[in-house]
């Protein structure tokens, strides 16, 4: 009886000793992964891995823009071209192409000549259903290695042309998942709310090196400006992508015009820069001052925690629908363009109630013409008065989004002029 006791007492004690083993085995896996650094040479895995873990916005992002962006020829719904329309450009067809980029302004296609993707002669016009052969981005270089993989694949090696997924997908924003998934969610991964991991791809310009059109190597939550050299305006005269005010005139270049509007210092023009005017600084005033504070909800957040201003990921629904607001502008302005300067808000808006004018009409107009007509508002928060039109030929705010578009910029200026003229005029 004492020996069958012992032996029970034995397996007893050596399964809690193999259990303890592999607790203590899955803690400090756990206490690893979660302090260690992301080693260098992490891999790319698709956004499949992420799926299981993460199925909402999984879903959110299948059918975003995002996606769309590079698919495969033969994807149900992907062409939205006519190969068989009169001005097809004379040598391009359909069964040359592996590749289509784009849904929503344009489209343009990929071959492949055995080596690596060419881009195919002509994009197709979405709103006008027509075809075009000039002043479309792939007319000069069209070599789709040092111009589009880089911000319509993810995972692409330079060398070989190879990469794991097209698209803009998962680890496009949150850079290799390899380290992530291994940890089973425990190690970190990037999912910071800076914008250079929008800016990768949302400005125009040269790697560090030249030799190509996006900032090769770089992972989000690097800096950017160690991989890219952005092209910026000069504030004098247009240029092929700069209005001379500053505005943005062609697509891709939101970040860097976001990068000299108000928004990207309002972190630091209330802890730095704030005279106290209208009261005391608290972690209260980060919900509209920091992109940690808007996404902070219920948790505490400590002023010294917050490191970024209002950036791309506050304003916009980066999972899924972009163009479906996430903040709207009365979020944070609830009196208006100057919130905390309410002496300044009499006769704000000279629109009657009706025209239903919205913020983002008068302090973000529609500066960039894309898909045959000016669709894409600037990222440069401000009033374009109607006398920038004058000078450079840029819309204005009073002269966009359907309004006073038969109105002269000469007109326009003296009624805008006359409006808010100053007290001693």
């Amino acid at each position: 009886m004492i020996r069958i006791k012992a032996k029970h007492i034995r397996s007893t004690l050596l399964i809690i000793l193999i259990t303890a083993f592999f607790f203590l085995a899955t803690v400090w896996d756990s206490l690893y992964y979660r302090f260690a650094d992301i080693p260098e040479e992490v891999q790319y895995l698709g956004s499949s891995s992420c799926e299981s873990c993460h199925q909402a916005e999984y879903d959110d992002w299948y059918n975003s823009l995002h996606r769309k962006m590079m698919r495969r020829i033969t994807e149900d719904g992907a062409v939205l071209a006519d190969f068989d329309s009169a001005n097809t450009p004379a040598g391009l067809h359909i069964e040359d192409a592996h590749w289509v980029i784009g849904s929503k302004w344009e489209q343009q296609f990929m071959g492949h000549d055995g080596r690596t993707e060419t881009l195919l002669p002509g994009a197709w016009n979405v709103a006008s259903e027509s075809w075009k052969t000039k002043s479309w981005d792939g007319w000069s270089e069209p070599f789709p290695l040092q111009r589009c993989h880089g911000c319509h694949t993810v995972g692409l090696d330079l060398t070989t042309g190879d990469f794991v997924e097209p698209g803009i997908a998962c680890e496009s924003c949150h850079g290799p998942g390899e380290w992530h998934v291994k940890s089973k969610g425990v190690a970190e991964i990037h999912s910071g709310l800076d914008a250079e991991q929008c800016g990768q791809c949302h400005t125009r310009g040269r790697s560090v090196d030249g030799t190509t059109f996006f900032p090769h190597g770089f992972k989000p939550g690097q800096n950017l400006d160690d991989f890219f050299v952005e092209w910026e305006p000069d504030y004098i005269q247009n240029s092929s992508a700069w209005w001379g005010n500053g505005r943005e005139r062609k697509r891709h270049q939101q970040y860097t015009a976001w990068k000299v509007g108000g928004h990207v210092n309002a972190l630091q023009s209330l802890t730095e820069n704030y005279s106290g005017k209208y009261g005391e600084v608290t972690a209260d005033c980060l919900q509209c001052h920091s992109a940690e504070g808007f996404f902070a909800n219920e948790k505490p957040l400590k002023l010294e925690d917050a490191q970024n201003g209002i950036t791309c990921s506050v304003c916009h629904q980066v999972h899924g629908d972009l163009e479906k607001p996430r903040a709207e502008c009365s979020d944070c302005h609830t009196q208006g363009a100057y919130y905390h300067q309410t002496e300044d808000l009499k006769d704000h808006i000279p629109c009657p109630v009706e025209a239903k004018v919205t913020c983002v009409d008068c302090h973000m107009p529609l500066t960039v013409k894309n898909g045959g007509y000016y669709s894409i508002r600037t990222h440069h928060p401000g009033i374009v008065k109607p006398e920038e039109s004058t000078q450079f030929g840029v819309p204005n705010s009073c002269a966009t989004s359907g309004c006073h578009n038969n109105t002269s910029a000469e007109q326009l200026t003296e009624k805008f002029n006359h409006f808010y003229k100053k007290p001693d005029q």
